[in-house]
């Protein structure tokens, strides 16, 4: 499909990767970014050219909203009130209340021109899980663990992790909406039922503001339970989850692009693709959205990841 016009609000590092993917998808469009903040008054390299808000309008054929949480829903309505298709990276709002006031207040032909860009659904391994769990080819599955950590001054080379999104509560930061893509394939492959247990800590280490560790239980729609663990702290990054089944115990690899099945038999090796580059998760998320299939999150999945995240939150106050 070719592409006149697109715009990417925000210019932080997911802004830029998507500002270069959009120029490398449709390098005949003119491409604008808009800044989210009234820092820097740059114009992205990436970029054609640097526009305010207000000069968005309906002659653009796409829209990217990669400002801060905090901002995606007063983007997304502007956009959206231009009749511009527009696609909303995660979280879809800064909070369960306010992603539901969003949704609430779109008509249905603008909540078809929306979806939550949660990436890691079109990993290879990830397409190929969905489909083992689809077929039912492990038998009743009993238990589903995901982890993910990564030490957060170690995301962004060059800036100071203590002013990023990731670490700020006024730009709702923290591991629950920074490394909400677990609730979502969790939620995604198996369906939440219930959050049964919840526990959100700081470490003495990153001197935030924001949850840095996140531990829930939750129950799964299939009766399986599930626990969930996210962090900033892991100084090797870390991304797995592990599935014990009537069949066979399987790990996934979600780094290394794999998935290895374990049963009294031996080890097998299911998929394998190390080699994938995982930009390809952006380009054809953005194809896919185009194209209307379907497969991208849409916003009452992102406003089910947010409905999941406040249930852990009060869980964990209750403790």
């Amino acid at each position: 499909m070719n592409m006149k016009k697109v715009a990417v609000i925000g210019c932080g590092s997911i802004g830029q990767r998507h500002l270069r993917n959009v120029k490398n998808l449709f390098s005949e469009a003119v491409v604008c970014a808009i800044r989210s903040g009234s820092g820097n008054t740059s114009c992205p390299a990436a970029a054609d050219r640097l526009i305010p808000l207000r000069e968005l309008d309906s002659s653009f054929e796409l829209a990217i909203v990669a400002s801060p949480a905090n901002f995606h829903v007063a983007h997304a309505k502007h956009c959206l009130n231009l009749n511009i298709p527009t696609l909303i990276e995660k979280p879809l709002a800064q909070d369960y209340t306010q992603g539901l006031h969003f949704v609430d207040s779109l008509n249905s032909s603008n909540k078809k021109l929306a979806a939550v860009a949660y990436c890691l659904r079109y990993l290879p391994s990830a397409q190929f899980m969905k489909q083992l769990i689809k077929q039912k080819q492990l038998g009743q599955i009993y238990n589903v663990n995901a982890e993910v950590g990564q030490y957060l001054p170690d995301w962004r080379p060059g800036t100071d992790y203590s002013q990023s999104v990731s670490a700020r509560s006024d730009l709702a930061g923290g591991a629950l909406n920074e490394l909400s893509h677990e609730l979502d394939y969790i939620n995604w492959l198996f369906g939440v039922d219930e959050v049964l247990s919840a526990s959100l800590r700081r470490s003495q280490e990153l001197n935030t503001n924001v949850e840095e560790i996140v531990d829930t239980q939750i129950k799964l729609k299939n009766g399986a339970i599930g626990t969930v663990h996210l962090d900033f702290l892991q100084k090797r990054p870390h991304r797995k989850c592990t599935i014990i089944a009537e069949k066979a115990r399987v790990e996934w690899d979600l780094i290394a692009n794999s998935i290895t099945q374990f049963t009294a038999n031996g080890v097998t090796t299911l998929f394998d693709d190390c080699e994938y580059d995982k930009n390809h998760m952006y380009l054809n998320m953005i194809n896919d959205f185009i194209a209307q299939k379907q497969n991208t999150a849409s916003l009452n999945e992102g406003l089910e990841v947010l409905r999941i995240i406040q249930h852990i939150r009060e869980r964990a106050q209750n403790v």
